[in-house]
């Protein structure tokens, strides 16, 4: 009884007795009430067109703003974004606003020697325009990026209905200018992309994951995305060409090369490898590491006999 009675004493009572005998609210009150949901419904409206301009569903052609046709290079841009089946996977081209960069995986164009290079695996898939007219891979070459104002490297879905099959999937379209071109940030934040991946088949940055099945069939195949191989003692040991850039933890621990050396295969749980973005590693001034490789191990297990373990190329479970 107590606690139902007390419940209308104190501060309570007082406060409910205030709000019975304060005024009504007028036409103002109601206005603000109404202010404030216009006021969120624009918000809401507001995050939807954010989300509807950023979303990107895999298998859909990018959505990309119109651009201007004002030279030969932007109209074949243009001509092909027309088609749906095309999008920029790589550009360097100015906006409203100011030079605008677009970057997607994998870079297939490369910078060396401050010329132009396209690697092997990608010379037979791409078209080469400069302005506007097809060119050859050599012409390509000898271009310096001193002397190009635009490029775009538009990339074609082929897995849609409306693809063209008998076009090359990469189209390299270059607009050049006869006088040099001031590099801003985002040029030289570009070039240097086109450097790095010279350098790097990973230049924006990748991850690998191994367990310990996976990381037999890796040292078996000597595959270096493992950054380790694996020694006739069954133990792990890392390629020379990653023990001076890489980062080593053991059981989230620092550690060196030579405490990978004391891995049995047979312990690891999980070997994780990441390499990480280009402008991390790639610069003058304090460079990161350019790899991290990150071991987790079960010491116990390296005893159990080895007829519990098998080894397929075709199996990617753990024992």
């Amino acid at each position: 009884m107590y606690s139902f009675t007390n419940q209308f004493s104190g501060p309570t009572l007082r406060q409910r007795v205030g709000m019975i005998n304060s005024r009504r609210s007028g036409p103002w009150a109601w206005w603000r009430y109404a202010l404030w949901v216009v006021l969120m419904g624009c918000i809401v409206l507001a995050c939807q067109h954010e989300v509807r301009e950023h979303v990107y569903i895999p298998g859909e052609p990018r959505k990309s703003k119109t651009l201007a046709a004002t030279n030969p290079t932007r109209a074949r841009v243009v001509e092909l974004e027309d088609k749906k089946t095309w999008y920029r996977h790589l550009a360097l081209f100015q906006n409203k606003i100011g030079t605008a960069v677009v970057q997607s995986k994998p870079i297939i164009l490369q910078l060396k020697a401050d010329h132009f290079a396209l690697p092997e695996d990608y010379k037979y898939e791409s078209a080469i325009y400069i302005d506007g007219k097809e060119a050859s891979v050599e012409a390509l070459e000898k271009l310096s990026p001193e002397f190009v104002s635009e490029l775009f490297v538009m990339h074609q879905w082929e897995n849609m209905p409306d693809a063209d099959k008998q076009t090359k999937p990469y189209q390299i379209l270059v607009q050049t200018s006869s006088r040099p071109v001031v590099f801003n940030e985002r040029r030289k934040q570009f070039f240097t992309l086109l450097q790095a991946a010279a350098l790097s088949k990973h230049p924006l940055g990748e991850t690998f994951s191994f367990n310990m099945n996976q990381l037999l069939e890796a040292t078996f195949f000597h595959d270096k995305n493992a950054l380790v191989e694996r020694t006739k003692n069954e133990h792990l040991r890392m390629y020379d060409e990653y023990t001076g850039t890489t980062e080593v933890f053991i059981n989230n621990l620092p550690s060196t090369p030579a405490d990978v050396k004391t891995v049995h295969v047979r312990e690891v749980a999980r070997l994780y490898t990441k390499e990480r973005p280009y402008d991390e590693w790639f610069r003058a001034d304090y460079p990161s590491p350019r790899f991290e490789l990150h071991i987790e191990t079960t010491p116990k297990r390296a005893k159990r006999d080895s007829s519990q373990y098998v080894f397929s190329p075709f199996y990617t479970g753990d024992f």
